[in-house]
């Protein structure tokens, strides 16, 4: 049976500049939001998940396809894709910000004369504490930080305490299967590769600028793994996954492989980091099974 590969889109690319006071790694903003974001547009699901953690779900007045976190968010209005979202429609709806999610460099096709007319927050995470950063720049645009700062600092206090558990511990090598057909993995920028550090882990192919490099099945054997990180959810998946690599020589019990729902994996919000703690001691298990 045939893979495939779990990529997540709605990325884009717009830049601009922030000035208020936000923690450093905080996304940019295109121009200053007139008072407080009262009509809202997300363009990324993990953006969209990140408004509603930020209690400003009741402002969102439309959404990228693809968001389908919290279930509150079916009953939002879908403005198309996040790289070609229908400008004609953002503008109709009359928002006061729009928040994206900056892929680096990728077009949005369509764009431009929505950017130019309403402020635009492009959130780029590269490291945890950025989560936490674009959560409380969010809930600052939107009039929500009172209510937000215990969940920041909730987030905040999980992240050290599962450091403080996993992080030097005997390093377990990763690889991060994306996908079969080609065989996708990441790179070193995401989010994910900190995940990994957290957890006492690492991205075999962190040494890839790439973010999305595609590999060969030999350069996965030179740089023999420990562990397959899958990004996939139901029971029959860690079997198929083992088949697959087993099928092409490279022989991996199911004790060497752990799934996480690839909404939870790979959007960096909340719940990926919610979801630490658990993840951290999946690889402990695979961890105690290596040693000799």
């Amino acid at each position: 049976m045939k893979l495939r590969h779990c990529l997540f889109s709605g990325l884009c690319l717009l830049a601009g500049s922030f000035n208020a006071s936000l923690p450093t790694q905080a996304g940019t903003l295109s121009a200053p939001v007139p008072g407080t974001a009262k009509r809202i547009i997300s363009l990324s699901p993990h953006a969209t998940e990140l408004i509603f953690a930020a209690r400003a779900g009741k402002q969102l007045i439309g959404v990228a396809k693809g968001s389908n976190y919290p279930p509150e968010v079916k009953n939002i209005p879908d403005v198309g894709d996040g790289l070609r979202p229908n400008a004609e429609l953002l503008l109709s709806l009359n928002p006061d910000l729009i928040v994206t999610w900056s892929s680096g460099g990728l077009p949005v096709t369509g764009f431009k004369q929505a950017e130019h007319l309403v402020p635009v927050l492009s959130l780029q995470p590269e490291k945890l504490a950025d989560i936490t950063a674009d959560l409380l720049q969010i809930a600052t645009l939107a009039g929500t930080l009172a209510q937000t700062r215990f969940l920041a600092n909730e987030l905040d206090a999980i992240i050290r305490q599962t450091r403080h558990t996993y992080s030097t511990r005997t390093p377990v090598p990763v690889y991060i299967f994306l996908g079969s057909t080609p065989l996708y993995t990441l790179g070193g920028r995401p989010v994910l590769n900190e995940v990994l550090q957290v957890c006492g882990a690492y991205n075999i192919f962190r040494d890839l600028n790439n973010p999305s490099p595609i590999v060969s099945m030999e350069s996965i054997m030179q740089r023999q793994p420990q562990l397959i990180l899958a990004g996939a959810y139901g029971e029959e998946k860690p079997k198929e996954i083992q088949a697959f690599f087993n099928n092409r020589g490279f022989s991996f019990g199911n004790q060497g492989i752990v799934t996480q729902h690839p909404d939870i994996l790979f959007r960096p919000s909340d719940r990926l980091i919610r979801a630490l703690p658990g993840l951290c001691q999946s690889i402990d298990q695979v961890r105690a099974r290596a040693k000799p």
